[in-house]
């Protein structure tokens, strides 16, 4: 089992249809992503040496209607693809009767804000997943 962050649907999340807007599986993903990184005592801007990340693509595959002021739980797990990216993968389920109502996917970089350049992964960022750079 991967990092759990707790989400609570608020009204700025729900559509006209009167459940979740397809547009905030992003946001609960960066908000679940931020409390992991936080959690390692890292942030996007600085995953260490100084490097942060830069997403590159998303999937999200809604699998159950989310409603106002459900509580949900965001389980994040790594995976290292290559040298310079990683994908973090998301299962949300609604925390009340654990159903899975979003799952998905993000590709980071590793980004030099400094030199606006994709650099490669730390180690020590690696090392937290045990895996190896390829």
């Amino acid at each position: 089992m991967g990092f759990i962050a707790k989400y609570t649907v608020g009204i700025g999340d729900i559509n006209y249809g009167g459940h979740l807007g397809n547009d905030k599986a992003l946001i609960i993903f960066h908000d679940a992503r931020i409390r992991f990184l936080k959690h390692y005592g890292l942030s996007e801007i600085n995953i260490g040496e100084n490097k942060g990340v830069i997403m590159v693509d998303a999937q999200i595959k809604y699998l159950y209607q989310v409603a106002l002021h459900d509580e949900l739980s965001i389980e994040i797990n790594i995976e290292i693809e290559g040298s310079k990216k990683f994908v973090v993968h998301y299962q949300v389920k609604n925390a009340k009767d654990q159903k899975p109502v979003i799952s998905g996917s993000t590709g980071m970089l590793c980004f030099d804000y400094a030199v606006q350049k994709v650099k490669q992964i730390p180690e020590s960022f690696v090392s937290l997943f045990d895996a190896k750079l390829t």
